[in-house]
């Protein structure tokens, strides 16, 4: 599990300190997150979803950007997204090392044992709390991807037999994607 560390009261600008270590350190609210590199399987969906959702995305003018890229919503608060979608005009245009996280269309999260309760808590309501649009979490184990849509109370669950229906423009036909067949890559 992502381990809180002490009280750590700094800003997202100290995670710039930290030397390079394979750990993915992040900050919600001045408390400091570390967790351990992700698994081969957890890398290979992360490939599988960006292969899926980057032709659809830039035929959109979305970017679709992998970890790891840091993602700001306060000087106070920086994670770090398994992979993300946001405006590719506003993506090439960045100076920084990191994105704003008021710029997300999409956040997906691919949970590890280390990182699920961090995930599925904290990141998901920061996430929503910042008006990111969707919010995917992927339970490899189980096979099942939850969609939290901003505004919405409850997420829909949905299992390797459905189809995902991402459609981030309401003009442009959704993207489907085959669960079955996602999940399927990682056998």
């Amino acid at each position: 599990m992502a381990q809180r560390a002490q009280a750590w009261p700094r800003t997202a600008d100290d995670l710039d300190d930290i030397p390079p270590d394979g750990k993915r350190y992040e900050i919600i609210d001045g408390e400091l997150y570390v967790s351990a590199a992700p698994s081969i399987r957890h890398q290979l969906m992360l490939c599988a979803l960006s292969a899926t959702l980057r032709p659809y995305a830039a035929s959109l003018g979305l970017a679709i950007l992998t970890a790891p890229l840091d993602v700001r919503a306060s000087s106070l608060t920086q994670v770090e997204p398994d992979l993300l979608a946001l405006p590719r005009a506003l993506a090439v245009g960045l100076l920084t090392r990191w994105a704003p996280m008021s710029a997300l269309v999409l956040a997906i999260e691919v949970l590890s044992p280390s990182t699920a309760t961090v995930d599925r808590g904290r990141k998901r309501e920061l996430y929503m709390a910042e008006g990111v649009d969707q919010y995917w979490i992927v339970d490899l184990s189980a096979q099942t991807i939850e969609v939290w849509a901003a505004g919405a109370d409850d997420p829909v669950a949905l299992t390797a037999a459905d189809v995902l229906r991402w459609q981030p423009v309401a003009s442009v036909a959704p993207l489907g994607i085959d669960l079955g067949a996602l999940f399927g890559e990682l056998v």
